[in-house]
């Protein structure tokens, strides 16, 4: 009977596409996470002939992802519940009020890397539903293996940066996104699906 029992845990967490956090919480395993992130992100290279104009890497803020998110830092900082439960209020009130994009941008030039900048020579917006949005954009100040850990198609050679647009996550959610960055150097449009 113990073989029995033992056999049918053993297959049991051979299918599991969750983990068990010591303080209980089932989170889901590294390698879903890393599909979570991948049906939500988009990346593209932009070439003049042999030349690199710009390559980007995209990801979409939304539900499904800040989840899967919360379930990656805490199998990281082994989170606490009282610390899930804050950074989950968090993420909530900010898809309630704000749609956030993850973007990874590289151009050769280093002057040219400036989305941040008010004087910038770049303009990001968001198509959807019919509606265009401006993007605020924002530079990332983390460190390279917490945002690989996060965007598995993220690399060093990427300047990290939040786009932020004012319009609720939730009202949008379930739509296709167009994210388009463009300047004097190049331009490109990021698909992101629901």
């Amino acid at each position: 009977m113990k073989y029995l029992i033992a056999l049918s845990l053993l297959a049991l967490s051979a299918c599991a596409t969750y983990e068990v956090t010591p303080g209980g919480r089932a989170i889901r395993t590294e390698s879903e996470y890393f599909k979570e992130i991948d049906a939500h992100s988009d990346q593209l290279t932009r070439y003049s002939g042999l030349y690199n104009l710009l390559d980007m890497q995209a990801t979409v803020l939304n539900s499904k992802v800040r989840e899967a998110q919360m379930d990656q830092l805490t199998r990281i900082y082994q989170w606490d519940e009282k610390k899930y439960q804050e950074e989950k209020a968090k993420n909530q009130a900010s898809l309630n009020s704000e749609t956030q994009i993850f973007l990874g941008f590289y151009t050769p030039e280093r002057k040219s890397d400036n989305l941040d900048k008010p004087s910038n020579q770049w303009r990001v917006f968001m198509d959807v539903g019919g509606k265009r949005y401006d993007g605020k954009v924002t530079k990332i100040r983390v460190a390279t293996p917490e945002l690989t850990s996060l965007y598995p198609s993220y690399n060093r050679f990427y300047t990290p940066y939040t786009v932020t647009f004012n319009v609720p996550m939730k009202s949008i959610e379930d739509q296709p996104l167009k994210i388009t960055v463009t300047g004097a150097v190049g331009s490109g449009v990021l698909t992101l699906q629901p």
